[in-house]
């Protein structure tokens, strides 16, 4: 294919030879025939410039981005581009993809050393930092000439939209796993067995092969002959998740993965994970995005498709900068979910205000719901503490860091009250302690 003209573009042996004319031109000060002689030198080198450029000119290269999925927020995705040589001779080219400005791209230039018709596979990687659409721009190949005095740049067209979502893989794995030993190498515990219940239905007289773990008994002893408990299947319980989407969530902290992400992206990510937990757990899940009001409300549901509607929801949220409005949050839930749910919040804690404005409608809800509150910490302020101060500055930084500690923890210790469940950790560890209190909460029968 051919590709659009650019202007020359000098290489560093061109500019080498150069240096050395214009030593030459020093050197033949006073003598017409030395300058002579220099000029009919440097006269021959443009001319093999020219003719170097044009023959890097007239390679015929073919450049495309391979097809991919869809992207991931805060880890680092595979983007591979292809170069096809359509000459028959060996040329070396440098390529460059122009990646979207938010991300983080590592590797998108390279130089391919390309055999007569040959073809070569470049892959980089990118790391978005937010989720939505995004562009990819064209791409590039600067081609060098047969003598290497110059380059022939070439642009082409590439331009193409992308879709980053939150990070699905964990739910992935999850459903690959199909033992308690998998599910324990990805760190949770043991979901239930699908018809396992836990509600006793009624007694009846035991029958040979029935497990033992299910005999009464105390009805054994009363009826003076084995009873065994026969349990109703665990009826199908909701889960509704509250994302907070105010200003707080705006903040970047280190994900997952260890890249830069906000807190809302780690809150995404999390409530999406456990979304697929419990709707292949047989729950009925649901969704509400709020800052200063309810921005979105997806009635609990179970299925596949409940889990593509939550997918859909949240894959454009951004956080808006203003105040958190969690009354309004919970009198909407109050009203719009009447049957009893674990209702779990994924928010900030940043002063009192913010948590007593938390706790008062929390416990009015737990009257009727189980409520969970996920805290996000950031591990920052733990690593200043780590630090040995060496400036008068990274003493302020600490005595900082311990004051901002010290009143997170009366946060906890006041928002964990009053029959209301508090998770409180890092980016890192966020997804797997929420899924596995909703195991626990789950075992434990309290809803």
């Amino acid at each position: 294919m051919k590709l659009p003209r650019a202007a020359p573009v000098p290489s560093p042996r061109l500019a080498l030879l150069a240096s050395l004319g214009v030593v030459a031109i020093l050197a033949a000060s006073g003598s017409w025939v030395g300058l002579r002689a220099v000029l009919l030198l440097d006269l021959s080198l443009l001319l093999l410039a020219a003719l170097d450029y044009r023959a890097a000119d007239r390679v015929r290269l073919e450049l495309t981005r391979l097809p991919r999925g869809n992207l991931n927020v805060g880890v680092a995705n595979p983007v591979t581009v292809r170069v096809r040589n359509l000459d028959g001779r060996a040329v070396r080219v440098r390529v460059r993809d122009e990646a979207p400005p938010p991300f983080a791209a590592a590797g998108a230039e390279a130089t391919l050393e390309l055999a007569p018709h040959g073809e070569r596979r470049h892959r980089y990687q990118v790391t978005p930092r937010g989720r939505g659409r995004f562009q990819f721009g064209d791409l590039h190949a600067r081609v060098l000439g047969p003598w290497g005095l110059c380059h022939a740049e070439r642009r082409v067209a590439a331009q193409e939209e992308t879709h980053v979502y939150p990070d699905l893989r964990g739910a992935a794995r999850l459903l690959l796993a199909t033992s308690a030993r998998e599910l324990a190498s990805l760190g949770l515990r043991k979901l239930r067995r699908a018809g396992a219940g836990s509600e006793l239905e009624r007694l009846r007289e035991y029958v040979q092969g029935d497990p033992v773990r299910d005999i009464d008994w105390k009805a054994t002893a009363r009826r003076r002959q084995p009873a065994t408990r026969i349990y109703d299947t665990e009826r199908s319980q909701t889960v509704l998740l509250c994302v907070d989407a105010g200003r707080a969530m705006a903040a970047q902290v280190e994900g997952e993965h260890g890249n830069p992400v906000s807190k809302l992206d780690c809150a995404v990510n999390a409530a999406l994970f456990l979304a697929f937990v419990a709707v292949r757990n047989g729950d009925r899940v649901g969704l509400a995005l709020f800052s200063d009001g309810v921005k979105k409300l997806i009635p609990p549901a179970a299925g596949k498709g409940q889990y593509r509607r939550l997918v859909s929801a949240l894959y454009g949220a951004t956080p808006s900068l203003t105040a958190v409005d969690f009354g309004a949050l919970f009198r909407e839930l109050l009203v719009r979910v009447p049957r009893r749910a674990l209702i779990v919040t994924f928010t900030e804690l940043l002063d009192e205000e913010q948590a007593r404005a938390l706790v008062v409608p929390m416990r009015r809800l737990a009257r009727r719901h189980v409520p969970l509150c996920v805290a996000l910490r950031d591990p920052g302020l733990e690593r200043v503490l780590e630090r040995v101060p060496s400036r008068p500055g990274e003493a302020f930084e600490q005595a900082v860091a311990v004051e901002a500690l010290e009143e997170r923890d009366r946060l906890r210790h006041l928002v964990a009250q009053g029959g209301i469940q508090l998770l409180d950790v890092t980016p890192r560890s966020l997804t797997l302690d929420t899924v596995n209190r909703y195991l626990e909460i789950k075992r434990r029968g309290v809803l």
